[in-house]
């Protein structure tokens, strides 16, 4: 980036959590007035969408959770045949049958493999509030807690995020390695907090993002970021670099107040909380203009999606459609720019992990590969299954880790194989699932968000030539 470009700033920081926080209360139903859904109601899976699983079993070598147990009844097959039964009243919706539809990924690998077309999320997406209703009342009001107050809130986020830093930076995570006996118990909650530590990444000082950047001279739009909250608390860095590149490319770069997408909540089957969610972000982006950019593949296919979610209600509807069509990956609206010089040089060999809800959910698959393509010097190595999930899944990894953990193995073999020295992703669960991974394998590895490795080829400085 040349010394003539300087990048310009408004004097506000997005620091303004408070603003965040503030302006994301309002005009909605509060969260915390929000009630689940009521127990014994019939299930609600379109018939249809079942009976269009012809039972091939092709969808067998694209799941992973049935490449890990090997059981018929944790594969797409299995599942729709037991919700099958579920659906015509031959098997009530026990805590044995419940256990076996959620312990699905939800990566959707199955629906792109399907040669018939089933429509595996949308089953899934119609399931999920009736599994919800049969979680263990004191689990389930954990999760409505952190969905509908801590993810909304950025204060909380940003205070939780300080903790975690001082509890690492203490040694807190030496002392659960040192005293194994607190894990010998799976199921007691110090045993799982010493297996979720494992998955935490080094959390990084919070630096707010700049409400509006840009470069001088010609401008080629004005885009919404959409910073996330797991993103812009675990990997804030991440979101920075997202916002060089975007203004490398000549865009101007807004980042409006917003809230959780909600993506979390609606994968636990907690609908009610995703549709405020969903409310509140489409309140928040109506007075800005131009495309919304997504830096989390998972917080992408939300937004995408709340045409969908909110497409009975008729006050809704047509804005979140409206919305929605304004939603972009990063990867999408990138591929589709340039920048003005050419990038740095990188002398790295790159596996990429094609992340479930860009691949799968988005369906984008060229964008990545395109971006990386223009790189130089770097070797890109193909990656043996880089399609399929890595475990992460959400909160997957909280709620199922043995699972994950098996899932997570599988795909570390597969980059081990490789030789690859860094991997490339486009999804904050996929980073810090990938990292515990090769944490636990002892490799020396990099995992990297596709904006990073660009960045560092396209916004930092040029090595001086000869």
């Amino acid at each position: 980036m040349s010394g003539k470009e300087n990048q310009q700033a408004d004097s506000r920081p997005a620091d303004q959590a408070a603003d965040r926080s503030e302006s994301t209360r309002a005009e909605s139903q509060p969260l915390s007035d929000l009630v689940p859904l009521a127990q014994g109601q019939p299930p609600a899976i379109d018939p249809a969408l079942l009976s269009a699983c012809i039972h091939c079993g092709i969808c067998l070598p694209a799941c992973p959770t049935y490449l890990a147990t090997g059981r018929e009844t944790e594969s797409p097959r299995g599942r729709i045949y037991l919700m099958n039964l579920w659906q015509q009243g031959d098997q009530e919706l026990s805590p044995r049958l419940a256990e076996h539809l959620e312990s699905c990924l939800g990566c959707f690998g199955c629906q792109t493999a399907c040669p018939s077309g089933v429509q595996y999320e949308k089953i899934l997406n119609q399931a999920r509030p009736q599994l919800a209703e049969i979680r263990p009342p004191g689990l389930r009001r954990l999760m409505r807690f952190a969905f509908a107050q801590i993810l909304p809130d950025y204060r909380r986020l940003q205070m939780l995020g300080k903790l975690l830093r001082v509890w690492q930076s203490a040694g807190g995570e030496k002392l659960f390695s040192a005293l194994p006996w607190l894990g010998k118990t799976g199921a007691t909650l110090i045993g799982s907090l010493r297996s979720w530590q494992s998955f935490l990444p080094p959390v990084p000082e919070h630096v707010p993002l700049p409400r509006q950047s840009w470069l001088t001279g010609k401008k080629r739009g004005q885009v919404q970021l959409f910073s996330g909250c797991v993103m812009d608390i675990l990997y804030n860095q991440v979101n920075h670099a997202c916002l060089r590149l975007l203004t490398a490319q000549r865009n101007i770069v807004q980042v409006p107040d917003q809230t959780c997408c909600g993506a979390l909540a609606f994968h636990a089957g907690e609908t009610d909380i995703a549709c405020e969610l969903a409310k509140r972000n489409i309140e928040l982006f109506q007075s800005q203009s131009g495309q919304i950019v997504a830096t989390a593949a998972g917080c992408g296919a939300m937004l995408k999606s709340y045409g969908e979610l909110l497409e009975k209600d008729a006050v809704w509807s047509q804005r979140a459609r409206e919305f929605a069509a304004r939603v972009v990956d990063l990867t999408e609206i990138l591929s589709q720019g340039q920048f003005s010089q050419r990038p740095r040089p990188l002398a790295i060999k790159v596996a990429y992990h094609a992340a479930c809800h860009l691949i799968h959910a988005q369906r984008i698959r060229e964008a990545p590969a395109e971006l990386l393509s223009r790189l130089e010097g770097i070797s890109i190595i193909p990656l043996v299954e880089g399609e399929h999930c890595c475990g992460s899944a959400g909160i997957f990894n909280l709620t199922h880790t043995e699972l994950s953990l098996k899932v997570l193995e599988r795909k570390m073999e597969k980059i081990k194989e490789s030789g690859a020295d860094t991997v490339v992703t486009t999804n904050p669960g996929c980073m810090l699932q990938l990292e515990a991974g090769a944490r636990a394998a002892g490799l020396k590895l990099r995992v990297l968000h596709l904006a990073e490795i660009l960045d560092q080829a396209y916004c930092q400085p040029q090595a001086d030539s000869d």
